[in-house]
């Protein structure tokens, strides 16, 4: 009969409100997303994890790339200094006016001041080997930045040339401008990692997270629908009691 038929369907209708009301009411009760099967989440979550290990693990190595950038920025700027001092005395030397002694003071100055730029050079190290003259590569994750931080070498300098002093600040500057382009490339690089960060573990979070509020609206709006289906299949249940009475009559 069609009666038959209308009362099958409000009974689904029921059921299917009461599954989702205990889905919700699940939801909210543990704050976890079910959706899912708890291997598939161990399986899409261990993904995510690893993802973000690897990032993590390129974020330290930026991290460590731009210290290394700090120290030779450091040192070219007490280079470039140290190199105007030579120039400066340079051109005092080439004085016709100056004594044998006179020149000879100066001389021995500018040595001092090569030997200490020599030191810097050498001692600008990090975890024990040298950045000047390296050619580095920086693992960053999903990336890579290389950096060739040329070979600095002062012992061609000799402040009766200053032509010598000259391609030395040229060969300076070419470095700086490594080092210049390679940190502005790692704070590039980290600014993304980190935004790649914080979206993974972002979508880890709503992939296992419920939405409460939006659970408990739907829990009450399946409730409104199931009282509703209730009310329908009772009216139902006494038409048909009256039909059969009929019938029966």
């Amino acid at each position: 009969m069609q009666v038959n038929g209308s009362s099958s369907n409000t009974l689904s209708y029921i059921n299917d409100h009461k599954k989702s009301m205990e889905a919700s009411l699940g939801k909210i009760a543990t704050g976890k997303n079910e959706q899912l099967d708890d291997a598939t989440l161990a399986l899409i979550a261990s993904s995510i994890g690893n993802d973000i290990g690897t990032l993590s693990q390129g974020l330290q190595n930026a991290t460590n790339a731009t210290s290394i950038m700090q120290i030779a920025d450091s040192v070219t700027q007490s280079l470039s200094s140290s190199a105007n001092d030579l120039n400066t005395l340079a051109v005092a030397s080439n004085n016709a006016a100056l004594s044998s002694s006179d020149k000879a003071s100066l001389a021995s100055q500018a040595d001092a001041i090569k030997s200490s730029m020599q030191n810097s050079i050498n001692n600008a190290q990090f975890n024990g080997e040298n950045i000047f003259g390296n050619n580095m590569e920086f693992s960053l994750g999903n990336s890579k930045i290389t950096a060739d931080i040329g070979k600095l070498d002062v012992s061609s300098i000799d402040i009766s040339s200053q032509k010598s002093i000259s391609e030395f600040m040229k060969s300076l500057q070419d470095v700086q401008s490594t080092i210049g382009s390679t940190t502005k490339a790692l704070g590039s690089s980290t600014n993304s990692i980190l935004s790649q960060i914080g979206s993974l573990n972002s979508a880890k979070s709503q992939m296992s997270d419920a939405d409460i509020a939006n659970e408990i609206n739907n829990f009450s709006k399946q409730n409104l629908m199931l009282n509703a289906s209730l009310l329908s299949q009772v009216h139902l249940n006494s038409v048909n009691a009256a039909r059969v009475s009929q019938l029966l009559g």
